[in-house]
Order: C-alpha cells, then sequence, then structure tokens
C-alpha cells in the first residue's frame, strides 16, 4: 500500500537527485571560469616576458566562456528548485509568526504553497511555449507535426531555431531541460499544498 510519506520519500529522492545533477552543473561553471582566467593570466605573462608570439598561440581564454557559465548556473538554479519548495527553503518573512496562532500559521503556508504552485505553473506554461510555439501564425506547432508524422519538417524547425551568440548552440535543448526542472517543480509544489492542507486540517 501506497501511502502518503512514501510518495514524499519518492518525491524527496528525486528532488535530491536533480539538485545534485544541478551542483554538478554548478561545479562545471566554477571550472571553466578559473580555467579560463588561469590561461588569459598565463597568455598575458608569456606576451609581457618574452614577447608576442605564435608559438604560444593556442593559450588563450576559452571561447564562450560566458555562456558555458551562464548556461551551467541557470541549470543549476532550476535543478534546485523542487529541492527548495520541497523543504520550505525559500524567503520567508516571520517577523509577525509568533504573533499568529499555529493555525493562522498553517493557514499561511497554504496560501504561501498556492501562490508558489501558481507561479511554476505560469513559468511551465511559458516555457512550453518557447519551446512549441509556432515560427509563424499559418504553421502547425511541434506537437502538432509530431502527431503527423512529418520528422523532416520538425528537424528543419529545430535546425532554423535561435542559436547563441558566441558558439552557436542551439537554444531548444536548453529549454527542453529547462521546461524538465519546471514540470518537476510544479509537481512539487502540487504536492507541497497537499501537504499543507493536510497539516492544516490535521489529516
Amino acid at each position: 500500500m501506497i501511502t502518503f510519506q512514501h510518495i514524499e520519500n519518492i518525491i524527496e529522492k528525486f528532488a535530491r537527485a536533480l539538485a545534485v545533477l544541478g551542483g554538478l552543473g554548478l561545479l562545471v561553471a566554477t571550472v571553466i571560469t578559473c580555467l579560463s582566467i588561469a590561461l588569459k593570466l598565463i597568455r598575458r605573462l608569456l606576451d609581457s616576458t618574452l614577447g608576442t608570439s605564435d608559438s604560444w598561440a593556442f593559450i588563450r581564454p576559452i571561447l564562450g566562456e560566458e555562456e558555458l557559465v551562464q548556461y551551467g548556473v541557470g541549470f543549476a538554479l532550476f535543478a534546485v528548485l523542487p529541492l527548495v519548495m520541497l523543504k520550505g527553503g525559500h524567503i520567508r518573512i516571520d517577523l509577525l509568526k509568533s504573533r499568529f496562532s499555529r493555525q493562522t500559521n498553517l493557514f499561511l503556508n497554504v496560501l504561501g504553497d498556492i501562490a508558489l504552485t501558481v507561479f511554476a505553473y505560469l513559468i511551465m506554461t511559458r516555457q512550453w511555449g518557447l519551446i512549441f510555439k509556432k515560427t509563424r501564425k499559418n504553421q502547425e506547432t511541434l506537437p502538432e507535426l509530431l502527431w503527423q508524422g512529418d520528422f523532416t519538417s520538425i528537424t528543419d524547425r529545430l535546425r532554423s531555431t535561435l542559436e547563441s551568440q558566441v558558439l552557436g548552440i542551439p537554444l531548444w535543448p536548453l529549454y527542453l531541460v529547462a521546461e524538465a526542472c519546471i514540470v518537476v517543480l510544479f509537481i512539487t509544489a502540487l504536492f507541497c499544498c497537499i501537504r499543507s492542507l493536510r497539516q492544516f486540517f490535521h489529516i
């Protein structure tokens, strides 16, 4: 028999695993930044002491460092949101918490979880629109093309989507990763609403 506690444990394990992946993204961004700075300093040192030469022309900062760091930090941010939601780690103002009764505070928790669930839903639908929106008003969306089995049009559409400025990385896979994280956040937020309601009604 699946209990409420069992469901909470599953969601928590999944949220923790996603947060660890986000931490790896942040670690990669840190390594890229440090490596790029080190290469820049080495190149300046060589140029200032030995003069400019083609022998060490390959020693230069990592191309697209800013973009890579941006994507790593962005993934870390999106990936940690479900765990933060589950643990109530978001910003709270508890100045008046001690003045309210326990039941009032539980009710405020319910309102807060509902508000965050609405925000998660709005972000999720916005991301979905960025991924699957029509490129022109008379064109089908990607799900419609997938339903029709028109894989050639899907491939052409994905190839013609936005790319990053420096590295030319297609942005739709990044949107998909962010959307997956937000879907997990939305599911977690729904669970938190149910949990808050159970606590409020002492179920």
